[in-house]
């Protein structure tokens, strides 16, 4: 590895900012991250590191206090400098004996729904014959949103004992998180100084997707062609091909199906012929383009686009729908990069699915002239499309347009408030109020 690379690494980490305290506008793949604000983010990291929100409160008060008494040589207030002294004395000397020295286990769910609250289990060993007293696993959030709404927290751990802890925490909005190594701290004995002992390299990433509704009925494309295929790639579990019987084995037959038994008794081969399942094939394609607000707008995330939160959500949504058997679907996310998923039916394609657009990003302005040509002989192979719109526009328009020329039969739902005025004919105009609040059950 050259210097330069080991520079530029070293850089892009600092300018990361400290794991415990991440800023969304450090985050990896803005296209400006100020060196300014990272090395602000680093030094209130270190305080809160090593300092304890008590600590936190009170350093202002001491500073003021000593520079008051070093200025006023008569002042009163110079006797307190000596008891704040033997008070950090004491901290010090005490916390060192007593610093925990622990083993974490730490086991995290790997994707949690967004809204939704998770357990985080620690497994810690002391390894010390000192107890370890006043301990708390993780005191940080994840990330900007997440809410503890129970530390794991323990008072005392005797020396060479082991114990279970477990906190509870709420999930923030969609995204991928990147979660700090484990931590276990003490404040022992006066919660003033902070003692830790972290875990094992085992940084996470945690997938946060969207929280959806499930829908109960959806009513499909008309025209949307069928695929027959085995159940070797699309099944459910426990699913087997119902058995029709048995015929003479002919040439091009698959080996594997041929009955032995019954080819013994016949005195020729035979193989068995299984019914095959008729899938349905959909297409899910998700418009992120949304409109940037103006400089001076105070919307700067993207919780602040209820309209792209509401046609994910609906898009995971529809995706459950179909995983219980009803179709296979293709998923496409237009956006700056377009994602493309073709799931099958069982719950690791629904994993997936919710992988993606747990990452998918808003995009300034449509690209679907920009697509590909193969992007399209994947929709005209599928024969029916659900398309989800988060406007009305002539770019939009004219996608549809060559959609329906390429042979897909359309279903357009159009992510809008609803007083902004009526869709075009044929076309389903859906709040995001109704799909974030449940309201929408059907389609």
């Amino acid at each position: 590895m050259s210097l330069e690379s080991v520079i530029q690494k070293k850089l892009c980490r600092f300018l990361d900012g400290p794991e415990t305290f991440r800023l969304a506008a450090l985050r990896r793949g803005r296209r400006y991250r100020s060196s300014t604000l990272a090395l602000l983010a680093w030094t209130i990291g270190m305080f809160r590191l090593f300092l304890s929100p008590v600590a936190l409160a009170l350093l202002p008060v001491v500073i003021l206090a000593v520079g008051y008494a070093s200025i006023a040589m008569d002042a009163p207030m110079r006797a307190m400098l000596p008891v704040f002294l033997a008070v950090g004395v004491v901290e010090l000397v005490s916390g060192f004996l007593f610093r925990p020295i622990l083993e974490i286990q730490r086991r995290l769910p790997e994707r949690v729904r967004a809204g939704s609250t998770f357990h985080v289990v620690y497994q810690i060993h002391n390894r010390r014959r000192r107890p370890a007293w006043d301990l708390r696993a993780d005191p940080y959030p994840f990330a900007a949103g997440f809410q503890l709404e129970e530390p794991a927290a323990l008072t005392e751990l005797p020396g060479g004992a082991a114990a279970v802890l477990e906190s509870r925490i709420t999930a923030a909005g969609r995204g991928r998180y990147r979660v700090y190594r484990s931590r276990v701290e003490s404040v022992f004995p006066f919660h003033l100084i902070k003692w830790a002992c972290r875990g094992p390299r085992d940084a996470a990433e945690l997938i946060v997707y969207p929280a959806f509704h499930p829908l109960t009925s959806v009513e499909l494309p008309v025209g949307m062609r069928t695929r027959s295929t085995g159940v070797l790639n699309y099944s459910k579990v426990g699913e087997s091909p119902e058995l029709l019987g048995v015929r003479d084995y002919r040439d091009g037959d698959d080996m594997r199906r041929i009955d032995w038994p019954g080819s013994a008794r016949m005195g020729n081969f035979v193989v068995k012929e299984f019914e095959e399942d008729q899938i349905r094939r959909v297409a899910l394609i998700t418009d992120t383009a949304v409109s940037r607000p103006g400089f001076w707008s105070l919307r700067r995330t993207r919780r602040h686009f209820p309209e792209l939160e509401a046609a994910l959500s609906l898009t995971a949504a529809l995706a459950e729908y179909f995983s219980r058997g009803e179709a296979v679907v293709d998923i496409f996310a237009v956006g700056p990069e377009v994602y493309h998923l073709e799931t099958g039916r069982h719950t690791g394609s629904f994993d997936s699915v919710c992988d993606i657009l747990s990452g998918i990003e808003p995009s300034d302005h449509p690209v679907f002239e920009k697509l590909a040509p193969e992007v399209f002989r994947d929709l005209s192979d599928t024969g029916g499309a659900v398309v989800i719109l988060l406007a009305d526009d002539p770019e939009r328009r004219s996608f549809l347009k060559r959609l329906q020329r390429s042979g897909v039969s359309l279903r357009v739902a159009l992510i809008t408030d609803r007083g902004a005025g009526e869709p075009p004919t044929g076309w389903t105009a859906v709040s995001p109020a109704s799909i974030l609040n449940g309201q929408l059950r059907e389609l």
